[in-house]
């Protein structure tokens, strides 16, 4: 996935260089760009899952029975700018995994530590360093983060219901289309939530048609992805013995995990329940690499009288874990017709999440 491309490197005699303080900066830099290239998925999948569930403050009777098939999804045109360190320097563009720019390249430069400033070949006037190019987006201009779960939900009396879903395999099956060199080796997405209807206890409303519940839900996402060669594409090797770089990432993986809060107000009218809803949801999310670089320093570079050279591995090139908070409020509607329903979901407003559900009860209370 990650190409380096290293120049050539004759710095000035009196350059002062920790070239292992400086070389080790590169996984938290690059990790904040893979968060960065990410986030616009990584932000809005959780709560895509979590609140694609429940669409109506109702409950199911007990022992009542339905299976749905949930779509979701949010959206984002965010943009979030990472901050990288005094090694590093951007040119062109920061592409992001749904956005338009062109790919540019994140350089990593040595610098003078007397100075501060880059260190130059003083035969060419090049930076000394090598470059990490950056990929394009897929020219959306606008995150979304689909979320698809068939759900099964029963219910267990005294107005409360709980729900589970298990979807394997459907992002594995989606991705096979987009990179021939791009595997998903591990694919499984969760959730399950419980809801009760206080209103249950109050006869005035209740019969009334109008339902409060609250739940909690919680999803689980686990994914490994095997990389090939021809999606990195081949290295381009220092032109000056001082430097040696190797690319061994073969692979990355991703979890994350979701939990989230929800109350929905329901009034039914006929055939149709007519709901406000509010959900407060945690999402916590992990990129690790499998493999990454090495590069092989020689001694001169940095000393008059030493030889050989100093390997510096970077298994963990890329490493991201991060949390994020949501709060989203909108209107839902599901429309009754038998034993069938078709749900809608909206939070225009507020983290811009849009959900469709079609669901069939099975099991129906007498």
């Amino acid at each position: 996935m990650f190409l380096i491309v290293a120049w050539i490197t004759y710095p000035p005699l009196h350059a002062q260089i920790n070239v292992s303080n400086q070389l080790n900066t590169i996984p938290e830099n690059f990790s904040q760009y893979a968060d960065f290239y990410i986030k616009d998925v990584t932000s809005h999948q959780g709560f895509a899952y979590l609140n694609s569930f429940s669409t109506t403050g109702r409950v199911l009777g007990q022992w009542e029975l339905d299976f749905s098939l949930k779509l979701g999804s949010g959206l984002s045109q965010e943009l979030f700018a990472p901050e990288f360190g005094e090694n590093f320097q951007l040119t062109g563009g920061m592409p992001t995994l749904f956005g338009t720019e062109e790919p540019g390249k994140l350089y990593f430069q040595f610098l003078d530590e007397e100075t501060g400033v880059p260190i130059v070949n003083p035969f060419s006037g090049e930076i000394i360093g090598f470059g990490l190019p950056l990929f394009p987006g897929l020219g959306t201009s606008l995150g979304f983060s689909p979320a698809v779960m068939p759900v099964l939900s029963l219910g267990i009396g005294y107005g409360t219901e709980i729900s589970f879903g298990i979807l394997p395999g459907a992002i594995k099956l989606v991705t096979n289309t987009i990179a021939s060199d791009f595997s998903i080796n591990k694919d499984i997405t969760t959730t399950f939530g419980i809801r009760h209807d206080v209103f249950y206890w109050l006869p005035a409303l209740h019969d009334r048609k109008f339902n409060l519940s609250l739940g909690v839900q919680y999803n689980f996402l686990n994914l490994g992805a095997s990389i090939g060669p021809d999606l990195i594409g081949n290295i381009d090797q220092p032109s000056s013995d001082k430097f040696e770089v190797a690319y061994n990432l073969t692979g990355l993986t991703y979890k994350s995990s979701s939990m989230g809060f929800e109350a929905i107000l329901t009034k039914k009218f006929g055939f149709l329940d007519l709901s406000l809803f509010s959900s407060y949801n945690q999402i916590h999310y992990q990129v690790n690499s499998i493999g990454g670089v090495e590069v092989k320093v020689a001694k001169s570079f940095y000393s008059n009288i030493a030889s050989g050279y100093d390997t510096y591995s970077f298994n963990e090139l890329i490493k991201v874990d991060q949390k994020v908070n949501k709060f989203i409020f909108g209107l839902a509607m599901q429309f009754n017709l038998g034993r069938f329903n078709i749900d809608l979901k909206a939070a225009p407003f507020s983290g811009h999440y849009y959900a469709l559900g079609l669901g069939f009860q099975m099991l129906k209370e007498k």
